[in-house]
C-alpha cells in the first residue's frame, strides 16, 4: 500500500490580484493585500526568514461557524476532526460564467455521500479564473437546493473551488447585503457547525471518488477562520512516480549554498 498526495491549495503570491471576497464593494470594509518581505537573508545574516501579512479570507482558507454566529466555534476551537477525515469527490465540470451548481448536478454525479463525509465539490472555476476580476464578476455558485441536498446527507464539512452561495456581486435583490438572509448557504452550513473550506484548486487531479482529506489551518486565536493547506490523500497499490517533484529526503546530493558563510 502507498499514498498519492494531491495538493488542493493555492500558492500565496502577493503579486496576485482579486484574492479575497470583494468586501470593499459589498459592505464597505477594507480588503488589505498580502505581503511577504524578508526579515533576515542568507547573504548577510547567515539565516533566512520572512514577515507575512494577509487576511483570514485570502487564498485557500476555511470558515469556522464564528464567521456568521457569535456563539459559533472560533478558529482555535474547531477540532481537527471537523476539518479532516473521509471525503467524497463530486465533480461538476463545464459550468460557465455565472452558472449554478444545483442539487440535480450533485445527484447526477452518482457519487455516494455518506453521513460524516467531507464533501469535495469541483467545477474547476478556481483553476480557470483565479486572480482575475472575472473570477468574482462571473462566479459559479452553489444553489440553495444543492446546499440542502448536502446537509440532508449529513456532511461535516464542504470543500469547493467556487462560491458557497449566490453570486457575490449580483445576488438576488432580496438577498443583497445587509438583508438578514444575505449569503444563505453560509448560514445553512455554519449554523449546523459545517465548516467551509474555500478557494481550493487542482481538485481535478484527484482520481478516486473517496479520499482522506487533511486541512492544516493556522491556529489563529479568536478568528472566524484561517489560511489553510488542504491535501487529498489517495490510497494506491504502488508508490506513484515523482515526476518533476524534488526527491524525497534524505538527499543523495546535499544542499550546499549557504550564502554569507561561504563568502
Amino acid at each position: 500500500m502507498a499514498y498519492r498526495f494531491v495538493d488542493l491549495t493555492l500558492v500565496v503570491d502577493p503579486a496576485d490580484t482579486y484574492v479575497q471576497f470583494p468586501r470593499d464593494e459589498i459592505y464597505d470594509k477594507p480588503a488589505p493585500g498580502t505581503t511577504i518581505s524578508p526579515i533576515a537573508v542568507l547573504d548577510t545574516d547567515h539565516i533566512c526568514n520572512f514577515g507575512f501579512t494577509t487576511t483570514t479570507q485570502s487564498y485557500t482558507h476555511y470558515d469556522a461557524p464564528y464567521h456568521f454566529f457569535h456563539d459559533g466555534l472560533k478558529n482555535h476551537e474547531v477540532p481537527l476532526d471537523h476539518l479532516c477525515g473521509d471525503a467524497c469527490v463530486l465533480k461538476v465540470p463545464g459550468k460557465g460564467n455565472s452558472e449554478t451548481v444545483t442539487a440535480k448536478d450533485l445527484e447526477a454525479t452518482g457519487v455516494e455521500v455518506r453521513p460524516g463525509d467531507i464533501a469535495i465539490v469541483s467545477t474547476e472555476w478556481t483553476d480557470r479564473m483565479w486572480g482575475s476580476r472575472d473570477f468574482w464578476e462571473h462566479m459559479v455558485y452553489l444553489s440553495t437546493d444543492a446546499a440542502d441536498w448536502l446537509i440532508e446527507r449529513g456532511i461535516k464539512a464542504l470543500v469547493q473551488d467556487f462560491m458557497t452561495c449566490d453570486s457575490p456581486l449580483y445576488p438576488p435583490e432580496e438577498r443583497r447585503w445587509p438583508a438578514p438572509n444575505w449569503s444563505p448557504n453560509h448560514i445553512k452550513f455554519l449554523e449546523r457547525g459545517i465548516c467551509l473550506i474555500e478557494w481550493c484548486t487542482n481538485i481535478g487531479a484527484i482520481y478516486q471518488e473517496r479520499v482522506l482529506l487533511v486541512t492544516g489551518a493556522m491556529k489563529l486565536k479568536d478568528t472566524e477562520g484561517a489560511p489553510a493547506r488542504v491535501i487529498a490523500i489517495e490510497v494506491v497499490d504502488e508508490e506513484p512516480p515523482r515526476g518533476a517533484l524534488p526527491p524525497l529526503p534524505p538527499l543523495g546530493e546535499p544542499y550546499k549554498d549557504r550564502g554569507a558563510w561561504e563568502k
